[in-house]
Order: structure tokens, then C-alpha cells, then sequence
């Protein structure tokens, strides 16, 4: 019996060696959180942000780097969207771009319940540096209407 336990220890200390390696959804699993059409979810919070940003001092340039980050759903985003020419970039895949001026990298997360759904915007500038003030982030809050469409409520810092 004591050795049926050793193995047994052994065994779990092996398996618990091991990190969970994290689950990247597909694209399909993304089209719709039951409520919110998750596609023109994205495409309209990135659409509102350009123009949120258009009337500051802080206008984004002709090209516009989205990050595709863990919690950023697989989806495709349009070439060009307000204007602007959209690249979707893995991470460390802006590397060589990252020191071209004028350069905006957007890293893009989202809250989403039945009633509500909300955006924050996190803008990385020349040389992936960020404004400690966060003056270039925003967030963007809208109420989900009966057909499942967003309705901007209000942009915050």
C-alpha cells in the first residue's frame, strides 16, 4: 500500500507541474454572447473611439494597430473603418512597426451583460509608450436595445 501511495503523490505532483494552458475561442464561439452580436460589438466601440478621439488634441493617425490580446475575441475587423487603415496584430507582431510616427496600438477589452455592455480603449503611442495620465484611453458605455443593437450612453476617461 505505501508504495501504490508514492506513485500516487508522484503522479499528482506531475500533473500539477503543468500550467493550464488557456483556451483561445474560435471565431464562431465570438459571433454572439447570447445577447450582443460580439462582431458589431467591437467594430462599433473601435468606430467610437476613432471619432471620440477625432475631436481631441490626440486625433489618431491614417493607420491604427488593434492588439489581439488573450481576452480579445478571435473576430476579423475591417481594412478601414472612420477613415483609418485597421491592422490586426498578434502580440510582439508590432515590434517592427512600433517606432514609426505618427503609431497608435490599441488594445481593446469589454465587459458584457444582458442590459449593458462597456469598452475600455487603451491607446499605446510611438514606441508602445503610454500616457501615464491616460489621457488617450477611453471608456465607452452603451445600453443594449431591444434588437440587440448598442446605444453609445457616454464616453469617460
Amino acid at each position: 500500500m505505501w508504495k501504490a501511495g508514492t506513485l500516487l503523490v508522484v503522479l499528482l505532483a506531475c500533473a500539477c507541474d503543468r500550467a493550464p494552458r488557456p483556451v483561445i475561442p474560435s471565431e464562431a464561439d465570438h459571433e454572439r454572447i447570447g445577447f450582443v452580436d460580439t462582431i458589431a460589438a467591437y467594430r462599433t466601440a473601435i468606430s467610437d473611439y476613432i471619432l471620440a478621439m477625432d475631436t481631441t488634441d490626440a486625433v489618431l493617425p491614417d493607420t491604427v494597430y488593434i492588439g489581439r490580446h488573450m481576452d480579445f475575441p478571435r473576430i476579423e475587423l475591417p481594412g478601414v473603418m472612420v477613415g483609418r487603415t485597421v491592422r490586426m496584430v498578434e502580440p510582439g507582431e508590432v515590434e517592427k512597426d512600433k517606432h514609426v510616427a505618427p503609431f497608435a496600438l490599441l488594445n481593446v477589452f469589454a465587459t458584457m451583460t444582458p442590459d449593458e455592455v462597456e469598452f475600455f480603449v487603451v491607446r499605446f503611442g510611438q514606441g508602445l509608450r503610454h500616457r501615464t495620465d491616460g489621457a488617450d484611453d477611453r471608456h465607452l458605455y452603451y445600453r443594449v436595445g431591444e434588437g440587440g443593437e448598442l446605444v453609445l450612453e457616454r464616453v469617460g476617461r
